[in-house]
């Protein structure tokens, strides 16, 4: 026997967690790939209702075409007649089983569903139950199908051919040639020998061994006999028993039956080769959904928000309110700001929410799902069939909620603080004292105008100055403190006005690049939360699929 690679109960386990992954593909209707699944289950089912039946018998099945000497061949091993042998074909319409020993396999043969049952005579096969089929080519339905049923139970099976068909077609490419993984447990058995001369049955068998090895069963035992003469019946007697002996072959049958099961599963689904989701499918995936969800624009429109309001509270209070006229930035974009948050809520930022409860729009839509269909196709890769299909959907099974989730998690971020900056106040407290001042000197400047109008004597206006003279400049006159405080306020409140917008530049700037990273994150969040983690189990179960199927062809 040659040896496995790893344990059946790994192989076992193996095709189980295998067909599990292919349940999980939900794919359409597929005969080739059913098929292949009901194989696996079938020789699961075989695996578990063998393995508690008894493991001290080797059940050996004679399979053939129509004429091939099974019949005789089985009256010869037994020792006696226990089937008819005619010329009428088939002779063979129900299996009969013969046991040596004396350990009892009635439970056995009522698995295999075989009611003739006869004991065989002989020594040194003891522990042998061994089964005459119903032809494989029988024109009978039942016997065909009897002897298929069968021929998938039994631990081993020895194929009865004769000189005239060998060589058919039919047999080798519809029986022996999927049996390949079966090597260990085929013996092949060139009947009627007898009447071949010598010359011409060595030229056959060694014929018979080259369209074995052409089959996928290269190194099985190919014998001579004849169930007329006797020849080559102690040889096959010896080769049975000596699989008798061992008792590994109903071990090596169900082995074989998995490894075959795990070939039609890869070759229906074949194996995936996903990539695993690394940091760069990651990044590449969030860089294209913050495009898709206009990042950058709600982060300008931050920054612009930010300098609308330094404006609005910290500007030259003549000018103000021009910016009536220019919408805040976030509200051009339906955007605008909610209440403070609540202490205790984790941070001191407003939450910028749609204006209405809109869906993603068509272009956004559009960009997450090229997007999607990009992530699909890098994790799919080299993957074929079901499986590439099956990955690529992963990406795309949530793309209508994630246009919506992203949506959502951009307009509906804390992405501005709470309350404007503290020099807000600060700057706009300044601005309304400079203003205070122009207008009292306005005022001032007014009531003279009024005195001087009405004739009466003007009065007394205190100086700023006289300004001393420094050479080589004149000395200059002093500035009445009317002017001077009219002239002062103006200045300094432009001066201020100035010195806010720089300030406000410098925020606006810094406020950008903290909007755009936090919006960032939140876009990483639900991708990570609708998309990558389905992309990842998806991935997952191929890269286990790929490894059960491997286990299980050993």
């Amino acid at each position: 026997m040659r040896a496995r690679s790893i344990p059946f109960a790994d192989q076992l386990d193996a095709l189980a967690e295998a067909l599990d992954a292919v349940d999980e593909l939900n794919v359409p209707a597929d005969p080739h790939l059913d098929r292949a699944k009901d194989a696996a289950g079938t020789a699961l089912r075989h695996a578990h209702e063998r393995g508690g039946l008894s493991a001290a018998h080797t059940v050996v099945a004679l399979a053939g075409a129509t004429g091939s000497g099974k019949s005789s061949l089985t009256n010869a091993l037994a020792g006696h007649t226990v089937t008819d042998v005619g010329p009428r074909r088939p002779t063979t319409a129900h299996p009969v089983a013969i046991t040596w020993g004396m350990e009892p396999a009635g439970a056995l043969l009522d698995w295999l569903g075989i009611e003739r049952r006869v004991v065989g005579e002989g020594a040194g096969l003891d522990g042998l139950v061994l089964v005459d089929l119903p032809d494989i080519d029988s024109v009978r339905t039942d016997h065909h199908e009897r002897a298929a049923r069968l021929a998938e139970r039994v631990d081993m099976l020895v194929w009865v051919l004769d000189p005239q068909k060998y060589a058919d077609a039919v047999v080798h490419q519809h029986y022996l040639r999927p049996m390949a993984r079966h090597a260990e447990v085929t013996v092949a058995v060139l009947n009627q020998v007898d009447t071949l001369n010598p010359a011409d049955a060595k030229a056959v068998l060694a014929d018979l061994r080259e369209r074995m090895a052409e089959d996928g069963l290269a190194g099985i035992p190919v014998l001579g006999v004849s169930a007329t003469t006797g020849q080559g019946l102690s040889d096959l007697r010896e080769t049975l028993a000596d699989v008798v002996a061992r008792r590994g072959a109903a071990r090596a049958r169900l082995a074989a039956d998995v490894a075959t099961a795990a070939d039609l599963l890869a070759d229906a689904c074949p194996p995936g080769a996903p990539a695993a989701l690394t940091a760069a499918h990651r990044r590449r995936l969030t860089d294209r959904l913050t495009a898709a969800a206009g990042v950058d624009r709600v982060a300008g429109a931050v920054a612009g928000s930010y300098r609308h309001h330094a404006r609005a509270r910290a500007g030259w209070p003549v000018t103000r309110w021009l910016g009536r006229f220019r919408p805040d930035p976030l509200r051009r974009l339906h955007l605008g700001r909610a209440g403070p948050v609540r202490s205790g809520e984790g941070t001191d930022a407003p939450v910028v929410v749609a204006s209405s409860g809109t869906p993603a729009s068509p272009s956004v839509r559009a960009e997450v799902t090229t997007a999607l269909r990009a992530l699909g196709d890098d994790a799919a890769q080299a993957s074929q069939g079901p499986w590439r299909d099956h990955l690529r959907a992963g990406a795309l099974a949530r793309a209508e909620e994630l246009a919506d989730a992203l949506d959502a998690a951009v307009v509906s971020h804390r992405v501005v603080r709470t309350r404007d900056p503290h020099w807000f106040g600060a700057f706009s407290a300044v601005q309304w004292m400079w203003f205070a001042l122009a207008v009292a000197g306005a005022l001032w400047l007014a009531v003279i105008a009024g005195i001087r109008y009405l004739g009466l004597p003007a009065p007394w206006t205190p100086q700023l100055g006289p300004v001393p003279a420094q050479q080589p400049w004149p000395e200059l006159p002093g500035l009445p403190w009317p002017t001077a405080l009219f002239l002062g306020g103006a200045l300094l409140g432009v001066l201020t006005a100035l010195l806010t917008a720089v300030l406000a530049r410098v925020g606006a700037a810094r406020r950008r690049r903290r909007a755009r990273a936090e919006l960032v994150r939140a876009v990483e969040q639900v991708a990570d939360k609708v998309v990558l983690a389905e992309v990842r189990h998806r991935v997952e179960r191929a890269q286990l699929y790929t490894r059960s199927v491997q286990r299980a062809q050993g």
